[in-house]
């Protein structure tokens, strides 16, 4: 799977964004387009298999580890942060946390960046709502009700 040539366009995507980053670049277009290769890999993959890869994780095992491709989805996000698209790290923390099933693995460290995002964007309310729907996609996760309980404790405060 990780020789797959569905991958190199990823493979070269990515390498090229972490050389340009290396260079001073915060964020270019590499990082869309690294980010929008993989979505299409992942479509493409359960297109002809719906099971294919329903956690994050279970791509670096399907790859044999070449990518790091959770260390990069991570990495995206902080760059967008880094440039303050706010709307970008919401549009694509939704892509990403749709495509999977977040069983295994937990959803939190994107789930955080939409949250801080729409704070960033003044829509305090949509940021609870967000927290209300994580609550109820992963009951378990406690980083959920935390968010959201600070959310709140911050518009009383803000009252």
């Amino acid at each position: 799977m990780g020789r797959d040539p569905k991958w190199k366009k990823f493979a070269e995507l990515t390498a090229r964004c972490y050389k340009e980053a290396e260079n001073g670049n915060t964020l270019n277009a590499c990082w869309n387009d690294a980010f929008n290769a993989l979505m299409d890999v992942i479509m493409q993959e359960r297109a002809a298999d719906s099971g294919f890869a329903r956690e994050l994780g279970d791509l670096e095992q399907l790859t044999d580890f070449k990518f790091n491709i959770v260390g990069v989805v991570l990495d995206y996000f902080d760059r967008l942060w880094q440039v303050g698209d706010y709307q970008t790290i919401c549009t694509n923390g939704d892509r990403i946390i749709s495509a999977f099933d977040w069983r295994v693995e937990s959803s939190s460290a994107i789930r955080l960046r939409v949250v801080n995002a729409l704070m960033k964007l003044g829509r305090r309310d949509a940021a609870v709502a967000y927290c209300m729907e994580w609550m109820k996609a992963e009951p378990e996760d406690v980083n959920a009700v935390m968010t959201k309980e600070a959310l709140l404790t911050d518009t009383e405060e803000d009252s």
